[in-house]
């Protein structure tokens, strides 16, 4: 991968020196001015945080409470600090995960509490925290986690004894108008996905299921969107966020912010479109692990969004001519190169690492889950659920948790596993 150079009127006009900053890039002699891009808007537009512990007794019986008596309202309360936000809470079934939500979109918090994939009195991964755009933008970093994680009065010590940070999934949108994808953007794009599904004239799809995925999707006359590989990796979307505000009833939250960064720049009579790059919370573990740090919290991650960012796209990069190794789109470049979260780049080198197995017998407990779920998958009426209540029946269940929590993952990792597992036997034939 190579960077075109970069030049300035200014700099041109003193003899063709380069100039980093410059929005004019030069490749084989053609000149790309890019000067009448504006980016509006650079922000983490998501933050899942996962946290690890044992649900609190007194808290599950005053949720069971609130069910049986049809109360549709909560009020949490930390060390005998209440929280004055009411929360809507609401039973959940065991498609979603976990058996309590509570929301707020006052707040903009999403809180899902004790997953179905493990006992509700014991240790494990029951507690997810979803916050919104306009939570995030209104904080900074020490407030977010205080509000999540603070020593008093954190959100994860009313739900769990002794929670422990336990990964983070982070969105990173850049909003921008002036310029729109070329027609052939799939084509010259290089990317780690190995299927391409085009889905033209289609308003909105869900592509959720499908792995390894480039979906297009959009109205007749609109400029196409792009889905681009799976949640549980690094997935970027391309979309047309001015028509996506209409729909969600974020108009005047979000022409607001654009303002704001644009410096009043941003004009409402063109459309905006949005690059989000979505991080699972395993990419970023990894990345850590790479880096030789831990990536569990949101505080953690916090100075490293910039390099992440970084990472995504070269993950799935726009080429000119499809070249894997040669030259950068220069659109894709300025993406890269002039867009910043938080703070500046770093400049590390990112590589994924798996933490390592401690125990000696992981190749035999891998084997017997890779087994199951091969036989099981013969079974077309199989579910995910059916795989996890199999395993979570063997005598070997505790070796094959601690086998799990070793590398930092938990059930719901290993769930996911599974659901790959299956989707991918019944794809290529070898569950026939």
């Amino acid at each position: 991968m190579k960077y075109n150079p970069r030049f300035s009127l200014e700099s041109l006009s003193r003899g063709a020196d380069e100039d980093q900053t410059g929005l004019m890039f030069v490749n084989n002699g053609e000149i790309t001015d890019l000067s009448g891009v504006n980016v509006v808007g650079a922000s983490v537009d998501t933050v899942r945080q996962l946290f690890h512990g044992v649900p609190k007794a007194s808290f599950i019986k005053k949720l069971e409470q609130h069910v049986e008596m049809k109360d549709e309202f909560v009020r949490l309360t930390a060390n005998d600090q209440v929280n004055d936000d009411r929360w809507h809470f609401a039973r959940m079934g065991k498609t979603g995960g976990y058996r309590y939500k509570l929301q707020n979109n006052a707040v903009g918090i999403v809180i899902l509490f004790g997953s179905w994939y493990g006992k509700i009195d014991h240790e494990g991964s029951h507690l997810k925290i979803e916050l919104s755009p306009r939570f995030i933008s209104q904080r900074t970093v020490p407030q977010i986690w205080e509000y999540l994680h603070g020593d008093f009065v954190g959100l994860s010590r009313i739900f769990l004894e002794e929670p422990v940070a336990k990964g983070v999934a982070v969105h990173l949108a850049c909003d921008y108008q002036g310029f729109n994808l070329p027609v052939d953007f799939v084509r010259n794009l290089v990317t780690a996905s190995r299927t391409i599904r085009a889905y033209d004239g289609i308003a909105s799809i869900d592509l959720t299921d499908f792995t390894d995925a480039v979906g297009t999707y959009g109205r007749e006359g609109q400029a196409k969107d792009y889905l681009i590989g799976k949640p549980i990796a690094v997935q970027m979307a391309l979309y047309d966020k001015s028509y996506e505000i209409i729909k969600s009833d974020k108009v005047d939250y979000c022409q607001e912010e654009w303002n704001v960064y644009s410096l009043g720049t941003y004009d409402s009579t063109q459309p905006v479109r949005r690059i989000e790059a979505r991080l699972h919370h395993t990419v970023i573990r990894e990345i850590g692990l790479g880096l030789g740090l831990e990536f569990e919290g949101f505080n953690q991650v916090a100075d490293h969004l910039t390099d992440l960012w970084r990472y995504a796209l070269e993950r799935n990069r726009l080429m000119i001519d499809g070249d894997a190794r040669g030259y950068l789109n220069p659109f894709w470049q300025l993406l890269m190169q002039d867009v910043i979260f938080t703070v500046p780049a770093q400049g590390v080198k990112i590589s994924r690492k798996k933490k390592d197995a401690v125990d000696p017998i992981a190749r035999n407990i891998t084997s017997v889950i890779g087994n199951l779920v091969s036989i099981m998958a013969r079974r077309n009426e199989c579910t995910v659920r059916h795989v996890m209540r199999q395993i979570h029946n063997l005598h070997i269940w505790p070796e094959i948790q601690m086998y799990y929590r070793n590398r930092g993952l938990d059930d719901e990792d290993l769930r996911e596993q599974i659901k790959n597992g299956l989707e991918k036997r019944r794809l290529l034939g070898k569950a026939a």
